[in-house]
């Protein structure tokens, strides 16, 4: 399968064609990149990361402002702030099998076929405005978009939804017909140095999966305000709230529900506190990082049209 992506720029401009890209599917992405209002536009644009590639025209072609308008008016009407972090957690779930040795897995729909395992447990709770997405669709000019795309879609908007940046992803994936190879998904338990071979077998640096994780900065798991999406994640790593010894035990009792095991141990690894003490500071930077992290993870391993 082919994991090339769209480009992303940090302005409204429209990104100069890869050599050998043909000139139709340049005048539609210029098209395209001119559509002031279509999906995920810029409020805070994200730069592409060092994998990505042009379009090619078959993608363009089911790439249009008309599919992208119908797209964004049925995201607006189903996915709600309350059900964001759930849908987050759903892209991650379809995404987050790939593995760079076998180069398969990936963002492709396979979750579906998943959601008897025990990791994907309390899924569908954001699959559900997923397929009401999907549902929402018919009859409309995106009324062909794969399960892949409306997720990664639903995705990017679940974290505009709650104030973090906007992401606009590339759409024409394939869906799978079958399920994912089983025990990709990371422990929550893993050590920070556990946690960077876990994701650099999915083709992640440390600074990629560090702004990753900061997705649990929604979803009530003590980050700050559970619809907020914002850098709270990682001053509270830094804080360490759980080992602070000037707190009762009942106080203490309280700070240890704060995130997932691994989460903690983010905290007190170094090569990850680099990034953690970055994106304390500069939550515009965790933006940036962000999105283009999750540009990677929704395009790594995905088959296109």
């Amino acid at each position: 399968s082919s994991s090339s992506s769209s480009s992303t720029t940090r302005s409204s401009s429209p990104t100069a064609p890869s050599p050998g890209t043909p000139r139709v599917a340049t005048s539609r992405r210029d098209v395209l990149a001119l559509a002031a209002t279509a999906l995920l536009a810029s409020k805070t644009l994200v730069a592409p990361s060092s994998s990505t590639a042009s379009v090619t025209a078959s993608s363009a072609f089911v790439d249009t402002p008309e599919i992208r308008a119908a797209l964004r008016e049925a995201l607006v009407a189903n996915v709600v702030k309350t059900k964001a972090p759930a849908v987050l957690r759903l892209v991650f779930h379809d995404a987050g099998t790939y593995r760079v040795a076998s180069n398969d897995g990936g963002m492709n729909g396979s979750v579906k076929y998943e959601l008897s395992r025990p990791e994907s447990f309390g899924l569908k709770r954001g699959l559900g405005p997923v397929l009401a997405t999907m549902d929402a669709l018919r009859d409309t000019p995106a009324a062909a978009a794969s399960l892949a795309d409306v997720i990664a879609a639903a995705g990017a908007y679940a974290v505009e939804l709650t104030g973090g940046p906007i992401i606009r992803v590339r759409l024409g994936r394939v869906d799978a017909v079958s399920a994912d190879p089983e025990n990709r998904m990371p422990a929550e338990t893993l050590t920070g140095e556990e946690q960077r071979a876990h994701f650099a077998r999915a083709g992640f640096s440390t600074r990629e999966m560090v702004a990753i994780a900061g997705a649990h900065t929604i979803g009530g798991k003590g980050f700050g305000e559970p619809y907020v999406f914002d850098n709270e994640y990682y001053k509270t790593l830094l804080a360490r709230p759980w080992a602070d010894a000037t707190k009762s035990k009942e106080e203490l009792d309280m700070a240890s529900h704060i995130g997932l095991t691994s989460d903690k141990n983010l905290a007190t690894d170094e090569p990850s506190l680099e990034y953690v003490r970055k994106y304390a500071e500069d939550q515009g930077l965790f933006f940036e990082d962000f999105g283009a992290a999750y540009l990677k993870l929704t395009e790594q391993g995905a088959t296109w049209r």
